[in-house]
């Protein structure tokens, strides 16, 4: 019997209830890997620069100075904090292990914030502590992405650029090789259902396919099926098609799916040296983009019988992303009661990992986007992945 839902409710399923983050940063916490130097990227602000230095000041007149580096030492213990110990809405399994969800995104801007009311550092020079390396002109550059962001709260304005500064200046993983300020982002154009030749930025020119659709960026080299970026467009813009405000955060977000092709892993591409994960990964919001193999996307002449990567690390970005940004409480304090309801009742197997995602992939029929049906394909929704839903 298949499993159909109305969209506009698979719309509020499909990224909620995540009992694995499946963030590749997390994944790869000690990976060492060749990357672009940091200074090749700078990162391109989304914000519109309505904040000066000068009118910044006025926001946290009433600081106290303290030592520029127990400030540091300080933001830095806090960032930690937050990433590693805030499980107000992960998951505990039995066996001790933590799947991370939350708006993590959220909980940095608000400490930032407080913590630049209360205290600033004393000029400075230079400051070294514990491998880290500030100096006064980034101190600087932080304190007015704070202010941008801030200011850009009023017209839902993005965290990504503060996000990606903060945790790149205490060194916050930015071993992993897809570090957003690593990288340049890529500019969004209107494309259609067309393919067009990628506008990569430097250090990006492997990618020669580009398309969009939904707000999101898809991206592969010259070896990837024109067929396989239709395809993954066609998932995004089903997923995001009733909700245009996911599509315009994810697109401010500048979210970019980097596909690669049979036989590969994520190590073929340019930005994940390294690393080996053969179906892909989400992007989060510190991360250059997520990824997919384009040989697993189920389409004509392609018929890949199991999940689509798309779907499944797509609700995971919104996860990562929408969620983070938008300080999402819904579903982490009510709708994640379904996940664990289906764990003590037998429905779903934690070593599965993504309760979310896995059913993500099942209620989106690929007979929806496709033109495919699941007998085509030899499976179907009661029996594939963990179909069952527990209501």
């Amino acid at each position: 019997m298949k499993i159909k839902l109305n969209l506009n409710i698979l719309l509020f399923l499909l990224p909620l209830i995540f009992l694995s983050g499946c963030s590749p940063a997390e994944k790869n916490q000690s990976l060492k890997a060749e990357i672009i130097p940091p200074n090749l990227a700078a990162s391109t602000p989304i914000l519109a620069p309505a904040t000066t230095l000068e009118n910044c000041d006025s926001y946290f007149i009433n600081s106290t100075e303290i030592e520029s580096k127990d400030f540091f030492i300080d933001i830095k213990n806090k960032v930690n904090e937050i990433y590693q110990n805030n499980n107000t809405y992960s998951y505990v399994s039995s066996d001790g292990s933590i799947a991370k969800n939350g708006p993590f995104s959220t909980w940095v801007y608000e400490m930032l914030l407080e913590n630049s009311k209360e205290v600033k550092p004393k000029e400075f020079d230079e400051i070294k502590f514990g491998g880290i390396k500030i100096t006064w002109e980034e101190y600087l550059e932080f304190k007015n992405n704070l202010c941008e962001t801030y200011q850009n709260q009023k017209s839902n304005g993005t965290l990504r650029n503060l996000i990606i500064n903060i945790t790149d200046l205490v060194n916050y993983r930015d071993d992993w090789p897809g570090h957003a300020s690593k990288w340049l982002p890529f500019p969004y154009v209107e494309t259609g259902s067309k393919v067009i030749v990628s506008p990569s930025p430097k250090g990006l020119e492997f990618y020669t396919k580009y398309i969009t659709g939904g707000g999101v960026i898809i991206v592969s080299g010259p070896d990837i099926p024109d067929e396989a970026l239709l395809q993954a467009r066609k998932s995004v813009v089903y997923m995001t098609s009733k909700r245009s405000d996911i599509s315009k955060i994810l697109k401010d977000n500048q979210v970019r799916i980097s596909l690669f092709g049979a036989g590969l892993d994520s190590s073929s591409l340019p930005e994940y040296k390294g690393t080996d994960e053969e179906g892909g990964f989400s992007m989060g919001m510190n991360d250059t983009s997520m990824t997919a193999n384009a040989d697993w996307l189920c389409r004509p002449v392609n018929y890949d019988i199991g999940g689509d990567p798309v779907i499944h690390e797509l609700a995971h970005t919104i996860n990562h992303v929408v969620f983070e940004e938008t300080n999402e409480h819904y579903f982490y304090e009510r709708i994640f009661k379904i996940a664990e309801h289906s764990i003590k009742n037998g429905i779903f197997d934690t070593g599965d990992n993504c309760f979310g995602c896995f059913n993500s992939e099942v209620f989106i029929d690929c007979d929806d986007i496709s033109g495919l049906c699941e007998t085509d394909l030899g499976w179907n929704s009661d029996t594939m992945g963990n179909g069952k839903y527990d209501e």
